[in-house]
């Protein structure tokens, strides 16, 4: 959770400093749309490379290369305008190149987030487990516009970035001192605990890492899957809605509702305060559904309630003039954006239990192309047609992506052969 949350620090400190940015170098929205997509693109395209790296070598040392990555890329945001002067190239294109990086970094931690997930917790316990890693994201949102916003103001934007840099190397140094693959491994870790979650298991025995790592990705096997396609282009469209409260929330606070930088922030952290609470909460709702309904039930209500009402939410916030009014209903559409998407990451790990961090890395690629698409289309939309509609087609993906849930049966894993009945929900 505290890694995910650094991770959330240093992803959202551009959609709060950007406004000084922008000023300063004289960027336009579509600019700034290019430098949000630098991000998504380095964050789309390593997501299966790091999730690979982590199904065969284990989340321990492919965090630790991770979090180093992202953490350098937030510390160079802060000298970018002196490397583009040293360079001879522009500055929007050092800019680009420092959140590519950055995304290059961040590309790993949702995946390897995941197969902890699959290592540490069992079975009926996924959906609440990966509610908690989502939280992390959203609490960690929470903060970051209260504090870049404050640090941009009291020390400059290149502080911000510094301060960012840091908490990444702290989260750094915690994880490398504590984490090991499998709890088997952890010398904190007892008897009865790892009874809990995987029964099967002994202390101390590499056994099961030594079974992980003899097994390849069946990665003919998951793109044959109907259940993949459909979880991965739900996440596809969930990526692009999620991104909008992400990259604009702040922008469309300050430019459409006319608040000032520090109001701007306050109200920019409710978005992420709402993902945080309703994370936890809906991964909790299908786990308990489903050891009544089954697996393929549980996630399926739970993303379907979580996307129609936040859907809802976000059409009726982008039409009420009232700001006190508007900016809490899309904050709420946020959140319930959130209690569906913790089932994502639980229905991963449900697909695919062996290779939960291949598999969420392909989801979460497609998520970061419909970010990366949000980004530019977001901008052009709002632009050229105005706030309200961009809105609007951001709350029609959103109802699209639970619609293609439907396609997803998360009680059966894709190496379960054809006739085989649905896991047990618990």
């Amino acid at each position: 959770m505290f890694i995910m949350a650094v991770t959330a620090l240093n992803r959202l400190n551009l959609s709060i400093a950007g406004k000084k940015i922008e000023e300063e170098f004289l960027f336009d929205t579509i600019r700034m749309g290019k430098v949000f997509s630098s991000f998504l693109w380095g964050y789309a395209i390593f997501q299966i490379p790091w999730g690979y790296v982590c199904d065969r070598i284990g989340p321990m040392r492919t965090l630790t290369a991770s979090i180093f990555c992202f953490g350098l890329g937030a510390g160079l945001m802060g000298i970018a305008p002196n490397l583009a002067a040293s360079t001879g190239i522009s500055v929007l294109l050092a800019f680009q190149v420092i959140r590519f990086i950055t995304g290059v970094g961040e590309a790993a931690v949702s995946s390897n987030g995941v197969r902890v997930i699959a290592s540490w917790t069992s079975i009926r316990e996924r959906g609440f487990a990966s509610g908690l890693q989502s939280g992390g994201l959203g609490l960690g949102g929470t903060l970051t516009p209260i504090f870049i916003a404050w640090s941009t103001i009291r020390f400059g934007w290149r502080a911000s970035f510094y301060l960012c840099a840091v908490f990444a190397f702290i989260a750094l140094i915690l994880w490398r001192w504590y984490a090991t693959d499998w709890p088997e491994q952890h010398p904190a870790v007892n008897e009865a605990e790892l009874l809990h979650v995987h029964p099967h298991a002994v202390a101390r025995s590499g056994q099961r890492q030594a079974m992980a790592n003899a097994k390849r990705v069946p990665w003919l096997k998951m793109l044959s899957s109907v259940s993949v396609w459909g979880l991965i282009l739900a996440y596809g469209c969930q990526g692009y809605a999620f991104y909008v409260y992400y990259n604009w929330f702040y922008f469309y606070a300050v430019k459409v509702r006319g608040l000032g930088l520090m109001e701007a922030a306050l109200w920019t952290s409710l978005p992420f305060l709402a993902m945080g609470v309703f994370s936890p909460l809906g991964g909790w709702f299908s786990d308990r559904i489903s050891r009544f309904l089954g697996r393929r039930k549980g996630r399926l209500y739970a993303i379907l309630l979580g996307m129609t009402v936040s859907a809802v939410l976000l059409y009726s916030g982008s039409h009420m003039k009232v700001t006190t009014i508007a900016l809490p209903l899309i904050a709420l559409a946020a959140g319930f954006n959130y209690f569906a998407t913790s089932n994502f990451w639980a229905s991963c790990i449900d697909l695919a239990p062996d290779f939960s961090a291949s598999l969420s890395a392909l989801m979460n690629t497609v998520g970061s192309i419909g970010g990366a698409i949000s980004s530019t289309v977001t901008a052009s939309v709002a632009v050229h047609q105005g706030w309200s509609r961009a809105l609007d087609l951001a709350a029609v993906i959103t109802l699209l992506s639970g619609l293609l849930f439907l396609f997803v049966n998360a009680g059966r894993t894709i190496e379960q052969p054809k006739g085989a009945p649905d896991l047990a929900g618990a």
